[in-house]
């Protein structure tokens, strides 16, 4: 069951659809004034639990490249290409006034789509109907309403979010010339023609590298700040994303004790150096390591479920927080820094461990074992939770303190901070930097490691 997820931050006018075989199965638009970093992910997600679907299910992601905003190419591009990643599924980028264009070309005429660019000029190119896809005619470029209404020879239609002033000008400029003008008030969802020209290309083998697709700008860039004030300070671009089990929680204890009794009641042992060998994994992942051929798929699902529900039962009558935590996630927290719990861990067992400590207000965002398919040392999980942060990997740092952790963050492309709450710092040599304790690091440690050159 193919299903696609389209993006569409080009402009103010934001969309997301998605496309379940050929049908569009939910589409989602609204006005964002600048505010797409806190948005769009949330929404994504409220979007696929309405269509019964979750970020697993996705086989594809589209996304609009322009042109359009700075920050809202930005934020559309850097969140479809690490969901691309991450999932490890095709991406697929195509143009906005493609976009804008697509609905009209069934009039067999020659389609302009504009869109304001500031300054009284508009970006705009010209399409026609090419089977199920289209042709560009005339490539996308900067152009007042006097120079476009000269360019314009033939019968079109033209397209695009202009006010009704803006059409009345238009029109006075073009005269007697045989043209079409899509209704001002009346502007299709670009997301659900992003999702039809996205699934045609795919099929046809036109998918993009997610490491190469840039934004497509017709002009310099101008950063203005937002309207509506985010919490985030207007430099600040950066994220953190937590490990729990080990870093945040000292849990580890509850855990072996968990396990070992899940094993014992198996008829298996399980000693400490085999805990601390498979801390960090996944559920299954450990218990092959204990069963080997024995793993089959009920097994490994009663197991788990057993160890969590003891897990659980331990930690809600007593789990403790390490030293330094609280200090730092506040201390990031009024700094602006974006932060996520990326766990291999239930989501029950996040949840619970989050209200026990009284830091759930500090994450935007939580990744669960429920929402990759491939765990650490895949780098899927920070991948996944800088999509929902809207960072680039660049821009993230990882807190760890497992080997596989460690490994998955270096595989992502971000700076890994390892603090040797569970393992020897031997173990954790491939981090960035290496502590004993969190109360050793502070907000300006952090602010100057992330996006510096190099390792260590």
């Amino acid at each position: 069951m193919p299903v696609l997820i389209a993006i569409d931050t080009a402009t103010p006018d934001t969309g997301l659809a998605i496309l379940r075989d050929n049908e569009i199965v939910a589409q989602y638009n609204w006005l964002s004034h600048q505010n797409q970093t806190v948005e769009l992910l949330p929404r994504l997600d409220w979007l696929l639990e309405s269509a019964g679907l979750s970020l697993k299910d996705a086989t594809a992601i589209a996304v609009s490249i322009g042109p359009g905003s700075f920050n809202g190419l930005r934020i559309g591009l850097s969140t479809a290409k690490s969901l691309a990643y991450a999932l490890d599924i095709p991406l697929c980028g195509i143009g906005t006034l493609e976009l804008a264009a697509y609905p009209y070309l069934a009039s067999g005429l020659t389609v302009w789509a504009l869109l304001p660019s500031g300054q009284q000029e508009y970006a705009a190119g010209a399409y026609t109907k090419n089977g199920a896809d289209l042709k560009e005619e005339i490539k996308p470029h900067i152009t007042n309403l006097a120079d476009l209404a000269a360019k314009i020879t033939e019968p079109c239609v033209i397209c695009g979010p202009i006010s009704q002033n803006v059409q009345t000008e238009l029109k006075t400029l073009l005269g007697d010339k045989k043209t079409v003008l899509a209704p001002a008030d009346i502007r299709p969802s670009r997301a659900v023609s992003l999702a039809r020209l996205a699934k045609k290309r795919i099929e046809d083998g036109l998918t993009d590298n997610p490491a190469g697709l840039q934004p497509l700008y017709l002009r310099r860039p101008q950063i203005s700040p937002r309207k509506h004030p985010t919490g985030l300070p207007l430099s600040q671009n950066k994220a953190v994303i937590w490990d729990m089990d080990g870093v945040i929680a000292d849990s580890a204890p509850l855990h072996f004790r968990a396990w070992q009794t899940t094993f014992t009641e198996m008829g298996y042992t399980f000693s400490e150096a085999d805990f601390y060998r498979t801390f960090g994994l996944r559920n299954d992942m450990i218990i092959y390591s204990v069963l080997g051929e024995k793993s089959e798929a009920d097994i490994i699902h009663t197991l788990a479920d057993r160890k969590e529900h003891l897990f659980r039962e331990y930690a809600g009558q007593d789990i403790k927080i390490f030293p330094g935590v609280m200090d730092l996630l506040k201390s990031l927290k009024a700094a602006g820094y974006r932060m996520a719990i990326a766990s291999s861990a239930p989501l029950a067992n996040i949840k619970l461990v989050m209200t026990k400590l009284g830091i759930g207000d500090y994450f935007l965002a939580t990744i669960s074992e429920k929402d990759v398919t491939k765990g650490k040392p895949n780098p899927q999980v920070f991948l996944l939770s800088a999509a929902r942060l809207c960072a680039r990997p660049e821009e993230c740092l990882v807190i760890e303190d497992a080997p596989c952790g460690v490994e998955a963050a270096k595989k992502a492309g971000m700076k890994c901070l390892a603090v040797t709450n569970s393992q020897q710092p031997e173990t954790l040599k491939e981090a960035d930097l290496i502590v004993d304790t969190l109360g050793k690091i502070g907000v300006e440690d952090i602010a100057g490691f992330i996006g510096s050159p190099g390792a260590k």
